[in-house]
């Protein structure tokens, strides 16, 4: 995800390859703002615009994005994809397409970095903030449901999307 786009966002016209945006950079475009970018994330990737809804008319409201990864958190991304899709575990993640990609801490990122990333893409690190706490919400709004089930005495079995060992590890 980028922070390339916000809404109240003016494009240009169109050119020959194709749109005019106008400008070189979203923090350059009129209309922007930090503030802008994280609330059109919110929205997009939350649930939280109330025009979109997969229920009809006065339903509840849907993310435009079902689901969406953090690469620095994808161990939790990859258990909300299953969980969200109902989809079986692999007992081994594939390698021959998947770089090794380490969380940003590992691999020597400071605060100074992130001060730097702030300073130079303030819209996607809004993104990236955003997409951080809606995953925090969507895993504790799995783990809570996944809960609930088992009290209501359904077995882990029956719960075959669930990936067990890496959520019980995170």
């Amino acid at each position: 995800l980028m922070g390339r786009y916000h809404r109240r966002q003016e494009f240009g016209g169109t050119a020959y390859v194709g749109m005019s945006f106008g400008y070189e950079r979203a923090e350059d475009s009129k209309g922007y703002s930090v503030e802008n970018v994280e609330e059109y994330t919110l929205q997009d990737l939350g649930g939280l615009d109330l025009t979109i809804s997969g229920a009809g008319d006065g339903g509840p409201p849907e993310p435009d994005f079902i689901w969406f990864g953090i690469t620095e958190r994808m161990k939790e991304s990859t258990v909300l994809f299953y969980y969200y899709f109902r989809a079986k575990p692999l007992e081994k993640i594939p390698q021959h397409r998947i770089q090794d990609c380490h969380p940003t801490e590992s691999v020597g990122w400071t605060s100074e970095h992130r001060e730097i990333v702030k300073q130079k893409e303030p819209a996607d690190y809004a993104v990236w903030r955003a997409a951080n706490a809606i995953l925090d919400v969507r895993m504790a709004k799995m783990k809570m449901e996944i809960q609930a089930r088992l009290d209501a005495g359904v077995s882990k079995e029956t719960l075959y999307y669930v990936d067990w060992d890496t959520l019980e590890a995170l």
